[in-house]
């Protein structure tokens, strides 16, 4: 038997006034979405829209098909790996490859995009080097978010 005192459970607000709130805001955020969608169907900058649906679906399914199942499948077998470092190693170790392969998606385009572009000012960055750079900072904070929650796991006494 437990001498702590349990709080109360918490009940979930209800009544007249959270319910109005609750339909103000999601007509809000309806509304936003349709005047988004209104903006974008009429800019003059995406009128070729065959294209930017095949550009949307394709990078959709790129993502969903390979890179998801890539990572996903990455990081069941790393935390699955016995004898190895504690979980919460592995688990940050992970956080931080999946910041790392945004990074690369978000760069992607640039680096396959063929060069030289007729219009020198385009592409004018280096992002090979841009993309080394993400991944060092990635690592970097990665080894320094191991080395501090290391250290205060060991002040506390935990493994």
């Amino acid at each position: 038997m437990s001498t702590a005192i349990e709080p109360e459970p918490v009940r979930p607000r209800t009544g007249r006034t959270v319910n109005a709130v609750r339909l103000v805001l999601g007509a809000a955020g309806l509304a936003g979405i349709g005047w988004g969608v209104a903006g974008t169907w009429d800019d003059p900058f995406l009128t070729a829209r065959v294209g930017l649906a095949k550009w949307l679906v394709g990078g959709l399914l790129l993502h969903d098909a390979v890179f998801a199942v890539a990572v996903f499948t990455v990081a069941a077998l790393t935390m699955r790996v016995r004898p190895g470092p504690p979980a919460w190693v592995r688990r940050t170790v992970l956080g931080g490859a999946a910041v790392g392969v945004v990074g690369t998606l978000i760069a992607l385009p640039a680096l396959l995009r063929p060069l030289p572009t007729q219009n020198p000012s385009v592409l004018p960055l280096d992002y090979a080097r841009g993309l080394v750079i993400v991944w060092t900072a990635v690592g970097v904070g990665t080894a320094a978010v191991l080395v501090l929650r290391g250290a205060r796991r060991r002040g506390r006494g935990g493994g």
